[in-house]
């Protein structure tokens, strides 16, 4: 088992870069990003990932997950430091996706959407990418969370938000990487314009660290 490592950053002296991670979801990305950073970053490292909480949870709009980057940075951030803001297309549509991701650019912060919400990322653990066919993609555009967390149900046998299996999932995601790695045709693009997660380019940044 991995040793935790509690991250402090004295006065004056630096010991390691952060990747700074904040969720528009309260509980189940953050059991996701913790279950998967203990499995990816090893003791010592030259990179922390530090998971960002919000200052009030049930503000869960874009601009909180902005909001929250920008107090941490005021505290403890460094230079090389980078922010990753986790964010649903869901309820928020074109164009406050693309006010929000506007502001983070201006900020140099990153921005992994899922679309529609971060349960296609976890959906996309549970299926081969040989069995991803064109027809699946056409249904996966037109549900909503909701049913979106029923096809885990379905594939996975249970899915609660609370992710108490987390091990399961993060054990599988490499096949999340490839799956939604292959389904961003258009990464040029700000965020996904179907089904699907750029949650994969936090996770790759992690495993290189």
């Amino acid at each position: 088992m991995k040793t935790r490592r509690s991250f402090t950053r004295p006065s004056g002296f630096r010991d390691a870069s952060i990747i700074g991670i904040a969720c528009e979801g309260d509980v189940t990305e953050y059991r996701y990003f913790e279950e998967f950073k203990e499995r990816y970053t090893e003791f010592p490292s030259r990179i922390h990932i530090e998971l960002i909480k919000r200052q009030e949870a049930t503000q869960s709009a874009p601009e909180y997950v902005i909001a929250s980057i920008d107090a941490f940075k005021k505290s403890k951030a460094g230079p090389d430091d980078e922010f990753w803001a986790v964010i649903d297309y869901d309820r928020w549509g074109d164009k406050k996706m693309s006010e929000i991701i506007q502001q983070a650019f201006q900020k140099g912060y990153h921005v992994a959407v899922s679309r529609p919400c971060f349960e296609a990322w976890l959906l996309l653990q549970w299926i081969p990418k040989s069995d991803i066919t064109e027809a699946m993609l056409l249904g996966f555009n037109k549900k909503s969370c909701k049913e979106i967390a029923s096809e885990i149900r379905k594939i996975q046998g249970h899915y609660k938000k609370d992710l108490n299996d987390v091990v399961e999932y993060v054990e599988r995601a490499e096949i999340a990487i490839e799956n939604a790695r292959s389904l961003d045709v258009n990464p040029v693009d700000r965020w996904p314009r179907t089904f699907g997660s750029r949650v994969y380019q936090i996770c790759e940044r992690i495993r290189k660290q």
